[in-house]
């Protein structure tokens, strides 16, 4: 597939106080803007995706090309992320690991308010370009780290194993490293297409917090 997706580790408390907070209360954005950002540029591009937040309510936007996708960008600033070219596990989950499917929270699960009623017919997942998924919650992420690892107990394509044959080394030692952090500091994890574009230069969140494994920078 070619998405370019990233993983993004974020906390239910930090999604409450930078997203579920400024949805509820617009007044909040800019404050909120103001602690994630480290430059008036980050401000602005934060205060920016605040200020869609009313149009997508009223548009009845898709969760995942609107709010998930600013879940992702929001825990960009908070977090270091990990980029994968045409990994995830929503891919996965809609390929050889129907299992991963059950991992995923949509976020009008994840707390109550007007996202409860939004579209969301992916069941929290990736299904598309400029869309992320729901919250991989904290409890759910030592669940996930196995199931991946067990892949590499079932056979794949020739000699391969089905880990081996479906998430190549680049991509794997990304999904490895973030879930590796989310864990070590009780954190659920989101992912997401295209926040980061390397061909075109695209990066919608803080780019010092990027870990890949073309910029030779993957630990945290």
């Amino acid at each position: 597939m070619g998405f370019d997706v990233t993983f993004h580790p974020i906390g239910g408390a930090e999604l409450q106080r930078f997203l579920f907070d400024v949805i509820a209360d617009g007044s909040l954005a800019e404050h909120r803007a103001a602690e994630l950002a480290k430059t008036p540029k980050e401000r602005d591009t934060v205060l920016k995706l605040y200020r869609a937040f009313p149009n997508w309510i009223a548009e009845k936007a898709p969760v995942g090309s609107s709010f998930a996708f600013a879940a992702a960008i929001v825990a960009g600033f908070l977090h270091p992320y990990w980029y994968a070219r045409g990994t995830a596990l929503t891919f996965l989950a809609e390929g050889c690991v129907p299992e991963l499917a059950d991992v995923f929270v949509p976020l009008g699960r994840v707390a109550p308010g007007v996202l409860a009623d939004a579209p969301d017919r992916h069941r929290g997942m990736i299904w598309g370009n400029d869309s992320a998924s729901g919250l991989i919650p904290a409890d759910r992420i030592t669940s996930v780290r196995h199931l991946l690892e067990s892949l590499a107990d079932r056979p794949g394509r020739g000699s391969l194993s089905l880990l081996e044959t479906i998430v190549d080394e680049d991509a794997l030692e990304s999904l490895r490293a973030a879930l590796q952090y989310c864990a070590a500091h009780n954190l659920g994890m989101i992912e997401a297409s295209d926040v980061v574009v390397p061909f075109s230069g695209q990066c919608l969140t803080r780019y010092t917090n990027l870990r890949a494994t073309f910029l030779d920078k993957m630990d945290p």
